[in-house]
């Protein structure tokens, strides 16, 4: 998919259970991504309701669909793509790394030491997706950062998020499969967060982004700049769609239909059910909408889900109550969410502003695509620690090497 004019295109592609979603940002000369001029949204395939990849082909059909959608749109062809992924298997915790400092000036070489002490903690069988750090102890002083400062003994406690080794390999082998390359893999859920501008609110705030998937909802907590914690609940829109289906005796893609078309407030849907008998689901479907149970039906599913994530989050905000929440994903169009949200927690729900413009869709209406959004960011949100994890620079990989390698060594088993 790349050619001589995808210098100037990145991509980042949402590896969700109900839909893949691509966005491609033109970037400026120092790299960074300026303005959404394509997206691409199609129907997952070969994916289960748990974001796990279970058919590598049909995967990897999905994936070139929506990035050559996106592409048709932005005028242009990618080299590679950020991959975001949000399958049941992805854990977070926390970690501590401790070094003696031999010069006594904190450098670079100091805090990889720090990483590679930390990067110790993870399981056999995992993949490390993100290893972001929350403090710094510099001979046993909280710093803010501790390049440069001179001490002896150097302590960082680090936010950890790993999937399996098996959910790794199968995207990485399912867009490889396709034609493509592979620049990051990092959590659908961490880049959700970063989607989205925090509005009228001090750098050193304590926020919770919630990001309402089909199959599960993701959970941020971050102070100022760091994160602290982050989750997956394996409940999302679909079982609200289950719940209806169930109540109201609708096949499941015409109870899809009721959940959109009461529940979200814009007319453009992510992705269009295809009806088999037109009139007949129609007057099914408005049947349904009249129902006076309805509106029951959906707030007691979306009430437990939101239930659930202030369990997770209760225990974690002790000293810290929230100062204002984020909501993306599909969910996050639910007719009343918002007034749930704030009932619940106690806290204001913040307008979400993207953090780039876009001349071809207005992403407000577009929650569902706020992780490729920020799938965008990731190197430059994640600071260095991006580049210091993965040993690489921040200049960008030289594209083909990868699909190169993969088809060659695929040809030699």
């Amino acid at each position: 998919m790349a050619d001589s004019n995808a210098s100037d295109l990145i991509a980042g592609l949402d590896c969700g259970a109900h839909t893949i979603k691509c966005v491609i940002a033109r970037t400026s000369e120092d790299y960074q991504p300026q303005r959404i001029v394509g997206f691409g949204v199609t129907p997952s395939q070969g994916i289960d309701h748990n974001s796990v990849i279970v058919d590598l082909e049909l995967a990897g059909q999905a994936f070139h669909k929506a990035v050559t959608q996106a592409e048709n749109m932005a005028g242009g062809q990618v080299s590679a793509l950020r991959i975001g992924l949000s399958s049941k298997d992805i854990e977070s915790f926390s970690a501590l790394g401790i070094i003696p400092i031999a010069g006594g000036e904190v450098l670079d070489t100091d805090l990889e030491q720090l990483m590679d002490s930390t990067r110790h903690s993870r399981q056999v069988g995992k993949h490390l997706l993100h290893l972001l750090p929350k403090k710094f102890f510099l001979d046993k002083k909280e710093v803010a950062n501790p390049m440069g400062l001179s001490g002896h003994r150097l302590e960082g406690h680090f936010h950890v998020v790993t999937c399996q080794q098996s959910t790794f390999n199968h995207v990485i082998d399912a867009v490889l499969h396709a034609g493509m390359d592979v620049e990051d893999v990092l959590s659908s859920s961490l880049a959700a967060c970063m989607a989205v501008s925090p509005v009228d609110h001090s750098g050193h705030a304590t926020t919770c982004s919630i990001d309402l998937g089909h199959a599960a909802t993701g959970i941020v907590l971050r102070q100022g700049g760091h994160f602290f914690h982050s989750a997956r609940l394996p409940m999302g829109g679909r079982h609200i769609t289950s719940d209806i289906s169930q109540i109201f005796d609708l096949a499941p893609s015409l109870a899809e239909q009721v959940k959109l078309t009461f529940g979200h407030a814009s007319d453009e849907q992510p992705v269009a059910t295809n009806l088999d008998n037109k009139k007949n689901s129609e007057t099914s479907i408005k049947n349904v909408l009249l129902d006076p149970r309805l509106t029951q039906v959906i707030a007691a599913r979306i009430e437990e889900i939101l239930f659930e994530v202030k369990k997770v989050t209760h225990s974690q905000l002790a000293s810290a109550p929230l100062d204002c929440i984020f909501l993306t994903g599909g969910g996050s169009q639910l007719h009343g969410i918002r007034d749930y949200v704030e009932d619940i927690f106690g806290a204001p729900v913040s307008p979400n502003a993207f953090a780039h413009p876009s001349p071809v869709a207005n992403l407000v209406r577009r929650p569902y695509l706020a992780a490729a959004v920020g799938l965008l960011d990731a190197r430059q949100n994640f600071g260095d620690w991006r580049s210091l994890e993965f040993r690489q620079s921040d200049e960008r990989k030289k594209p083909g090497l990868l699909r190169k390698a993969y088809f060659f060594l695929k040809e030699k088993m």
